[in-house]
């Protein structure tokens, strides 16, 4: 029987994937699980993503902003909640 290799199997996603340590995943036993860091993003790569000006994206998510002054930089994960939340509008329906 030959060595074990180790395998790199990398998931983007919203919310974390279901794989627990020691699961049978595809003939592989499940080892260690790592997050990887996130990159903050700037304004401009967000607004390419969202389909909305720059300007937009400061004004909506000026609260999470973790760059200097000259640069906004935001957290991938925190600025896709608040761009993409539907607020609901108007009086509740009543049955």
């Amino acid at each position: 029987m030959g060595a074990l290799q180790k395998y790199v199997i990398v998931v983007e996603s919203s919310a974390p994937p279901h794989v627990v340590l020691g699961q049978n995943i595809g003939g592989g036993i499940v080892k260690e699980l790592k997050e990887i860091e996130v990159e903050l993003v700037s304004a401009s790569k967000l607004a390419e993503k969202y389909d909305l000006c720059a300007a937009t994206i400061r004004d909506k998510l000026s609260s999470i902003n973790q760059g200097t002054q000259g640069k906004a930089l935001y957290d991938p994960r925190r600025a896709h909640e608040l761009l993409t939340a539907k607020s609901k509008r108007g009086r509740p329906r009543v049955n």
